[in-house]
């Protein structure tokens, strides 16, 4: 029982250490934070600060590592989803919606963290190589199911949603993800399922 305890408080300081990060770098760069600065946001001492973290650059690259590895979650989860597929080239909406809706709610499950890591790469460039990464990942995990002729359309796809998609989520969290995650996910759903349908019919030109 006292294990849990000491878990779920360590637990609740990191989180609070964090959250000063977050607040703090609204309005100075990273470099100009002192610890004091965080830990007094945080209300906890320097030694527990310490007991996660050597530094402050420290704290920022596990922040940056746990984005990815939710990043690799999403990656994983549409794999999956896709993997049921004889060809992926034959997605339906409610396949989009699948991946749309777990990505959504993942999001929304950690939205500091990736308004966070979204303010820190205002050109979006993180979610640009998201979107390398997970077609690679494809062709890596399921190639199969990919028809040759068409990887390079479902290239450009990947390039075109990973912006379109990247603003889309910014301006909800912007919006405290407010918009219901459901309507959001159908919306993103129909969006996918127009880019990838309507690039199959360019290799006929």
């Amino acid at each position: 029982m006292a294990e849990k305890k000491d878990d779920r408080r360590a637990a609740y300081s990191k989180k609070m250490i964090r959250e000063s990060l977050y607040e703090l770098m609204k309005t100075k760069p990273l470099n100009k934070i002192t610890v004091k600065e965080i830990c007094d946001c945080a209300d906890v001492n320097r030694s527990t600060f310490y007991a996660y973290y050597m530094d402050i650059y420290d704290l920022h690259q596990k922040i940056t590592k746990e984005f990815f590895e939710k990043q690799r979650e999403i990656i994983n989860f549409a794999v999956g989803v896709l993997a049921r597929q004889e060809d992926i080239t034959n997605m339906t909406i409610a396949d989009f919606y699948e991946i749309c809706y777990y990505y959504l709610k993942t999001v929304k499950a950690n939205k500091e963290m990736y308004k966070f890591i979204f303010n820190q790469n205002s050109t979006n460039s993180i979610h640009l190589s998201f979107g390398k990464v997970f077609f690679n990942t494809i062709l890596n995990e399921i190639p199969n199911k990919l028809p040759e002729e068409m990887k390079p359309v479902f290239r450009r796809s990947f390039t075109f949603i990973s912006g379109g998609t990247t603003a889309i989520i910014m301006n909800w969290l912007k919006g405290e993800c407010a918009e219901d995650t459901s309507r959001l996910a159908k919306y993103l759903a129909y969006y996918f399922n127009g880019v990838f349908n309507g690039q199959k019919f360019t290799i006929k030109d």
